[in-house]
């Protein structure tokens, strides 16, 4: 059973709160910072379009065709996962689980239990989700990676890339990296920066290399790009805001919690280390059935004639990058 207690004998009053263990929050999704398409429940088709015009003297004749239209079909189908654990609440009895048991000897279930240890695993599934979406990557394509001759040209694999893929732990599906590097059977398009250990002395030099290497046409929409960086670059920037001699070269508005780069702003979420996306938010596509699903928690039984319960989360999750040649992938 995955239930484990160190129980104390509780000889006066239980302190209320309980202690929660400290955890990223599921930003991805509570902060909408990439793009989400829900009610794909099996294949659905994301469709590229990609233009060329041609201007040509007027003639008043028949005219001459000149142009094309380009259309690229991709189908994402997710990926129905799932997370079971059982537990039995009986061996909550002797715990302060006890004082939130209705009297009987039929009735072990603990609402305290349920409302807040139980929580903290939802929050657990979700983190571990967010965190596949991002840097997951499947046995298939670890081997398809590997078979690849690195290179340094955008039309190769990095070495940095290869060496990424080979240290991975196989997951269920392709997150958003592995999809950049490898996606629909074939090398991405993205825009490769070979990048170095990035720490509170260097990190200024290496967001300029993600900088210089986005196509200046994605700084031109109207909708901005992100900056996706790990969790550990926060702290790394505040540093070098602090050693900076003359002026904070990565502004910071500390009161909302924002972080730019040259009027870029900063996101940052569950990428490993040394790495980071420059993208625009409609480019990383979190496809999914229902996105509530991923919250959804159920506690029962596990049968009639049993005590001993179970919690279980089902939900389905797919990556999709869309527009590859104007997403960069910074590996270090």
């Amino acid at each position: 059973m995955g239930l484990s207690l160190t129980i104390s004998d509780i000889r006066g009053k239980a302190y209320e709160p309980i202690l929660e263990e400290l955890l990223f929050e599921n930003k991805t999704i509570s902060e909408a910072l990439v793009s989400f398409e829900g009610d794909v429940k099996n294949e659905s088709i994301f469709t590229e379009n990609t233009n060329a015009v041609s201007m040509q003297a007027f003639a008043s004749g028949a005219p001459t065709s000149g142009g094309t239209f380009t259309l690229v079909d991709t189908i994402v189908t997710p990926t129905k996962v799932m997370f079971y654990n059982e537990f039995d609440p009986n061996a909550l009895r002797p715990s302060r689980f006890k004082r939130s048991m209705r009297p009987g000897a039929w009735e072990i279930a603990s609402t305290e239990f349920e409302r807040v240890v139980l929580a903290t695993y939802g929050k657990e599934v979700s983190l571990d989700a967010e965190s596949k979406w991002w840097t997951g990557i499947t046995s298939a394509t670890k081997t398809a990676i590997a078979a690849l001759t690195p290179g340094t040209g955008q039309t190769a694999v990095g070495a940095a890339e290869q060496t990424w893929a080979a240290a991975q732990t196989a997951t269920l599906f392709d997150g958003v990296v592995a999809k950049m590097i490898y996606n629909n059977g074939a090398l991405g398009t993205r825009v490769k920066v070979a990048g170095t250990t990035i720490s509170s002395t260097n990190i200024n030099a290496e967001y300029a290399k993600a900088y210089a290497a986005l196509p200046a046409v994605v700084l031109a929409q109207t909708q901005k790009p992100f900056i996706y960086a790990p969790y550990s670059h926060k702290q790394l920037i505040n540093i070098f805001n602090v050693s900076a001699t003359y002026r904070d070269l990565f502004a910071v508005d500390i009161n909302a919690d924002k972080y730019f780069y040259n009027g870029i702003e900063i996101k940052f979420v569950p990428l490993p280390e040394n790495t980071m996306i420059v993208a625009l938010p409609s480019n990383l596509i979190w496809a999914t059935d229902l996105v509530s699903d991923l919250n959804k928690m159920e506690i029962n039984k596990i049968a009639n004639n049993r005590e001993d319960m179970f919690v279980k989360h089902i939900f389905t999750i797919a990556a999709h990058v869309a527009r590859q040649s104007t997403n960069v992938l910074y590996l270090g």
